[in-house]
């Protein structure tokens, strides 16, 4: 079974402005903007004026090979992790057959996990891999996953989606991201994802 590389995580917070900066400050910069106008889609550079009506959807922040998705949100909340894999045919009948619900389309397809998180994945040409910088310059490690019944949840995954070596399941509440660390040629930088989204209660 080949192993699968972390590269995405996505969370919606009410303070998207503040988290985007403490994004910045960890180098972590504004890639795109998405979001609508009267119900048409409409996507952004980082120095692009918002037009008039103007309603965000979600904002993508990039260095290295790290790939970032904040969404405005009511409440800190975790949406899902993207991940790099060989296969997505292979780990789609893998989820399957533990009844796991698989939907995809043009550009990406889901996984849904018995513990109420998603799993983004994509093939190694895919338009939001290709577009990384190289590993080297930044990659995310040591990404802390907190679920309620930890082992059973480690071995599950492992099964779907092969190893993930950037990914560390613990005992907690959850699902929820403890923290992240962001490794580059620089310095290794660990971010507590409660900082990150804003100190009030996770969901």
């Amino acid at each position: 079974m080949n192993n699968s590389t972390l590269f995405h995580l996505h969370f919606n917070t009410p303070d998207l402005a503040g988290a985007a900066n403490r994004l910045e400050n960890e180098g972590i910069q504004l890639q795109r903007r998405f979001g609508s106008v009267r119900g048409d889609g409409v996507a952004l550079g980082p120095d692009d004026t918002e037009p008039d009506g103007f309603r965000l959807k979600l904002q993508v922040h990039q260095y290295g090979a790290v790939n970032i998705t904040l969404a405005p949100g009511k409440r800190p909340h975790f949406d899902h992790i993207g991940l790099r894999v060989e296969s997505i045919e292979d780990i789609s009948d893998r989820a399957a057959t533990r009844d796991w619900s698989v939907r995809s389309n043009d550009r990406r397809t889901f996984v849904m996990t018995p513990w109420d998180f998603r799993v983004e994945i994509h093939s190694s040409t895919a338009d939001v891999v290709t577009t990384l910088d190289s590993p080297a310059l930044a990659h995310i490690d040591d990404v802390i996953l907190c679920l309620p019944d930890a082992t059973v949840a480690r071995e599950e995954l492992k099964e779907v989606f092969g190893q993930i070596s950037q990914l560390r399941i613990v005992s907690g509440e959850g699902p929820w991201i403890d923290s992240f660390r962001i490794a580059s040629e620089q310095s290794d930088s660990t971010i507590s994802v409660q900082t990150l989204l804003g100190d009030q209660e996770t969901a």
